[in-house]
Order: structure tokens, then C-alpha cells, then sequence
């Protein structure tokens, strides 16, 4: 993906009855890019010119996307199309279950810590795929490994860094889709491997991170 890659997004106003667009870059949309269906357009073949009839189809393309799913814009509709339109709802695939959480949740061994409130980070280190934090408060000692970190995002870590929280972010929240964003510009270390959690650590003083993992371990 170049730097300045950009992508179009169009969509209709119901209050407004108009159809606006923007441009946004890639980088921005990217995490949402990933968990969402994308299929292929038919485009020109390779060093081909780009003609009135290819610009006809993508914005015809896109009309048909944006009415179809509004009865109230279908009788606006005056698109030919190859065949007749079937508007009928397709049956969604069946997907299957995604595989269970283990039985303990590694959010348990943060909340029993009181999700390290007020310990001192004092050691990062990264072994293998592995990413270890090393944690004191009151001459007590222990660690939170994140197995396979797939992203992470590390700010401000310095001499003194006292923890505020350290949390493992839910899927669908605004904290998870702005992690999210913020990770994406980060290199993705392992992409054959989906991750299964991101952990945010705030600080009062010195490191924030975000790190995207597949397996969290706290050891006293």
C-alpha cells in the first residue's frame, strides 16, 4: 500500500435526498477494510485506457449498491442492466462458530491485580514472537507476556512508568475501532495469524501501548 493511497466512499443523505462522497486515506479505513466482505470490479485490463464506459459502470455500480437496499429509490432507478434485477435478499452463508474461549479468561489475571493499577513498568523485552512486560509495586514482581504480538504501538516509555490501567479492549467499542485505526499504521509482524485480543496499557506517567496478540499470560 503506497503512502498516499486513497479511498472513495459514497453514500446517500436521507435527510438531504443526495448522494455524497469523500476521500479519505487508506490507512485511515484499512482495520475496517479487513473485516469486511470486498469483492473485485470489472476494471480495464492492465495499461488499458480508462474510458467513458468503464466510468459508466463503477458509477452505475454504485447506484445500484446504494438503491438496493431502499425501496423507496428503486422506482428512481433507470440503470439498464444485462439481465432483469432479482432484488430479493440472498440466504447469507452459513459461517461457522468461531472457536471457543479458553476456559480461563486472560482477563481474569489482570482484574485479579487490579488490572495493575499504580505498579511501576520496569522492564519490555521481546523475545521470539513474544512481547514481556516486566511489572513491580511494594517489592512484588511479575510479568505479562503477550503471545504472538501480531502490532503493537508504544509511546512514551521511559524511566519512571506507573500504570493508570492495563485492559483488554472489547470488540465493538469506540476504544477498539480507535485502537484499531492507530494500529493499522503500525507493521503487521505475523498477518497469517488472526489475533484474538488488543490490550490497551495507559499510564499516569511515562508508557501507553496498545498490543495486538493472540494469547495473554500474567505470571505472579
Amino acid at each position: 500500500m503506497a503512502a498516499n493511497d486513497k479511498v472513495f466512499i459514497t453514500f446517500y443523505d436521507d435527510e438531504s435526498d443526495t448522494f455524497k462522497y469523500s476521500w479519505l486515506r487508506r490507512s485511515t479505513v484499512e482495520p475496517f477494510l479487513d473485516r469486511a466482505p470486498i469483492d473485485a470490479l470489472p476494471s480495464p485490463a492492465p495499461g488499458a485506457p480508462i474510458t467513458n464506459e468503464d466510468a459508466r459502470l463503477l458509477g452505475g455500480m454504485a447506484f445500484m449498491s446504494l438503491v438496493g437496499g431502499r425501496h423507496s429509490l428503486r422506482g428512481r432507478l433507470e440503470i439498464a442492466t444485462a439481465t432483469p434485477m432479482d432484488w430479493t435478499q440472498p440466504v447469507p452463508p452459513t459461517i461457522s462458530a468461531p472457536p471457543a474461549r479458553p476456559a480461563t479468561d486472560p482477563a481474569d489475571g489482570l482484574k485479579a491485580l487490579g488490572n495493575f493499577r499504580q505498579w511501576h513498568v520496569d522492564i519490555m523485552a521481546v523475545q521470539g514472537r513474544d512481547l514481556t512486560l516486566g511489572l513491580s509495586l511494594d517489592g512484588v514482581r511479575t510479568t505479562i507476556t503477550f503471545g504472538t504480538a501480531t502490532r503493537c504501538s508504544i509511546e512514551n516509555f521511559g524511566v519512571a512508568n506507573i500504570v493508570d490501567n492495563i485492559a483488554i479492549l472489547e470488540d465493538g467499542t469506540h476504544a477498539y475501532d480507535d485502537a484499531l485505526v492507530k494500529l493499522s499504521s503500525c507493521t503487521r509482524l505475523h498477518r497469517a495469524m488472526q489475533p484474538n485480543w488488543i490490550v490497551s496499557v495507559s499510564s499516569a506517567v511515562g508508557v501507553n501501548a496498545l498490543v495486538e496478540c493472540v494469547d495473554i499470560n500474567v505470571q505472579p
